[in-house]
């Protein structure tokens, strides 16, 4: 070899030596880039695990610890997870049994749930889904949902999660209030007994969801209780059927309710041998009492077709309702009583009217009657006194002039008695009547002796009723006056005080005065002290029947030998 192609040898080997050299060093670069990087991707992991546990733990956490009740199910409706909140709100737990969600729908709410879960599946999500919930325990719970799908890597539909929020007592709450104002609202205004049951029956229904309510009223002269309203879901659009039903207050259990003033509910109607209707489309029953003034005068029934469907706070809430129409219930009643007695006195009016009137048709008869033969009397025997007067002797003619004075008796008495008869308790059209010149003109139509002086004391009012009563009265006070005053000089005194709504007369004398032991004797019919020729004992009756019409009072004071004072009330406004 020559040394040409040595040179070129050695070059070869040297160039190769380098290039060695700078691979390794390359290789080294990226070995240790490669290292660096492992190393980074390492760290990465890990930190990407510990974040992995750290939310895998949080949601944990989250689940556990939610306020709320969580679930998830699968797209058939089974129940896949849930916390201890669902647990203690639905009543059931995983690790025992299974569950799938239709199990947990409200029978009337099926068609309502299975629309929403299609819109769940179809838009992704739902908020604030209502609905009713049977927990295990057959307790019926309002819940509001809020749910979303859960979808796999492909991104499609693998199941669903939802947040639900037990608003039991929250729509309890506002069912209460609705139906407290809707029933202080539907009998607000109402007399009717039969208008307010049925509002009653009616709201009470709509609250409990029942086939029917209905209201008992307490009837106390017969000991029975008397159907005056009934709700039903059977009686047409109205909701209402009035039914002429009765219970007695022995029987039965609302019989039990209205005598106990205590509620009562019924879980099983068929095991309760109390129950009077042979009725088979309700097994739960609620009757509630209404009670005003510590008594019971109604009953509230309503029914439910299913078994244990009434709880502590639906009697609570009626029992709330029923004191609420307890006042205007028993002012209906009360009304009703009245309008019965006014009904009552309407028809003992008209039938006393009526005998008024043939009353006063028979004194008036028997008055004519009376008086003809009398004065037929009174003629035959004053025509024999004139024609015999020369043949009787003082003590026959004395008998004549006692027969004359009887007959004027008998015929003054037969006209007070005709007076006091028509003396009409209905007054006729009340007029203004000027009492001070009506006394005065009785001077004209009283025979007033010299000895006797008239004194108006104070000037008389301006009253209403009828004038032809007030002369009565005054001229029958004032004729007594007069008849009874024995003095040499008589005085008789008429006086008046205004008292508020009253006016006070009083008409005195200083007459022969009268014993107290006769001041109520006096004003009875027939009851006159001394018999005189004028004096039938009736006036002072037709004057107190007069002050009774006026609804007035009459009293006297007096005092033997010295005079005696007659006092009465007459009312002022007589409209």
């Amino acid at each position: 070899m020559n040394q040409n192609k040595t040179e070129i040898l050695k070059r070869a080997l040297e160039h190769q030596k380098k290039a060695r050299k700078e691979a390794e060093k390359i290789l080294e670069h990226k070995s240790l880039e490669l290292y660096n990087t492992s190393q980074e991707l390492k760290k990465n992991n890990e930190n990407l695990e510990n974040l992995l546990k750290e939310k895998t733990s949080l949601l944990k956490g989250i689940f556990r610890n939610i306020n709320d009740a969580y679930i998830i199910i699968d797209l058939k409706g089974n129940v896949l997870k849930m916390n201890k909140k669902a647990q203690d709100l639905f009543g059931y737990n995983l690790k025992n049994e299974n569950l799938n969600t239709a199990k947990l729908f409200f029978k009337e709410d099926y068609s309502y749930a299975y629309s929403s879960f299609k819109e769940l599946i179809n838009n992704g999500h739902f908020l604030d889904y209502a609905s009713r919930i049977i927990t295990k325990n057959n307790e019926v719970k309002w819940v509001n949902v809020n749910a979303s799908i859960i979808y796999d890597k492909f991104n499609k539909p693998a199941a669903a999660q939802g947040i639900v929020k037990d608003v039991t007592q929250e729509i309890e709450k506002k069912r209460i209030l609705d139906l407290i104002n809707k029933t202080a609202k539907s009998i607000l205004g109402k007399e009717d007994i039969f208008e307010i049951a049925t509002e009653i029956s009616k709201t009470i229904a709509n609250y409990l969801e029942t086939d029917y309510c209905v209201v008992y009223l307490l009837n106390k002269e017969k000991n029975v209780l008397d159907q005056i309203a009934r709700f039903s879901s059977n009686a047409g659009n109205s909701k209402e059927a009035h039914h002429k039903i009765s219970f007695p207050l022995d029987e039965g259990i609302i019989g039990k309710v209205a005598k106990s003033g205590k509620s009562e509910v019924v879980n099983h109607i068929s095991k309760d041998n109390r129950h009077m209707l042979n009725d088979d489309f309700r097994l739960s029953e609620i009757t509630v009492p209404i009670i005003s003034d510590g008594e019971v005068i109604a009953v509230i029934e309503s029914g439910y077709k299913h078994k244990n469907y009434f709880t502590k706070k639906h009697i609570k809430t009626l029992e709330n309702i029923a004191s609420l129409v307890a006042v205007q219930l028993k002012s209906a009643i009360n009304l009703r009583e009245i309008k019965k007695v006014q009904l009552k006195n309407k028809e003992l009016l008209a039938k006393l009217a009526k005998r008024n009137e043939e009353l006063n048709e028979y004194a008036h008869i028997v008055s004519h009657d009376l008086k003809s033969p009398l004065r037929s009397i009174a003629a035959l025997t004053t025509w024999i006194k004139i024609d015999n007067h020369d043949k009787f002797d003082a003590i026959s003619l004395q008998n004549f002039d006692a027969i004359e004075f009887t007959l004027e008796t008998m015929e003054a008495l037969i006209s007070d008695i005709l007076r006091y008869s028509s003396l009409d308790p209905v007054s006729k059209e009340i007029e203004e009547v000027d009492l001070d010149l009506l006394v005065k003109n009785l001077n004209h139509i009283l025979y007033i002796p010299e000895n006797i002086t008239i004194n108006i004391l104070n000037k008389l009012p301006i009253v209403q009723g009828d004038k032809i009563k007030y002369q009565q009265i005054f001229q029958n006070l004032i004729g007594n006056a007069i008849k009874f005053n024995d003095k040499e000089k008589g005085v008789i005194n008429i006086d008046v005080e205004n008292q508020n709504s009253f006016y006070k007369f009083s008409v005195s004398d200083n007459g022969i005065g009268i014993e107290k032991k006769y001041y109520d004797k006096i004003f009875k019919i027939f009851q006159s002290l001394k018999v005189t020729k004028n004096s039938t004992g009736i006036g002072l009756s037709i004057v107190k029947k007069i002050v009774d019409i006026y609804k007035g009072e009459i009293w006297l004071e007096s005092e033997l030998n010295k005079g005696t004072t007659f006092y009465f009330t007459i009312k002022k406004n007589l409209l």
